[in-house]
């Protein structure tokens, strides 16, 4: 027989494609949280109003996010969180008070709420969304992979904080 092997970019190629199916399935069992463009519009007063009755919402780049059920929970103590509710807790949150980690994005994730109106770096984000969605990486089933680092309310460099120092 004059068989014929394929390459070995080719057959690791088709493995890569078999291990990229497997992550797809797993990632579609995850709550990655509600997608931004299917969030609520809120006003700003809207929201710092909500929060002063009793609501533990917090901002951050533009997304508010309801905190009530993980205050208890927050490994910086419930003090740490609560001085964000009701305010802009982007700077607090990306390195001005703790510099969150990748999980700790994606647990925030999970409590989206809605979007600030004119809730600036969404806003810009959604609206660059749309014009390049034939850009984003999207996994089998046609949902959008979020890539560590890569989280809407993460920002790689950090932002001053008036009050950390």
């Amino acid at each position: 027989y004059d068989l014929k092997q394929f390459r070995s970019n080719e057959i690791e190629k088709g493995r890569l494609q078999q291990q990229q199916k497997k992550l797809d399935q797993k990632r579609a069992r995850l709550d990655w949280g509600v997608p931004l463009d299917q969030l609520p519009v809120m006003e700003w007063d809207d929201y710092v109003e909500q929060a002063k009755n009793g609501r533990g919402l917090i901002a951050v780049a533009g997304v508010v996010h309801d905190i009530t059920d993980f205050i208890k929970d927050h490994p910086g103590g419930k003090a740490m969180i609560k001085s964000g509710i009701g305010k802009d807790a982007t700077a607090m949150f990306n390195g001005g008070v703790y510099l969150h980690s990748n999980a700790a994005h994606n647990l925030l994730s999970t409590m989206r709420v809605g979007i600030i109106r004119g809730g600036c770096e969404v806003e810009i984000w959604k609206r660059s969304q749309e014009e390049a969605k034939s850009q984003l990486i999207k996994d089998g089933m046609g949902d959008r992979i979020v890539r560590a680092g890569e989280q809407p309310t993460k920002f790689m460099q950090n932002i001053s904080s008036a009050g950390a120092a």
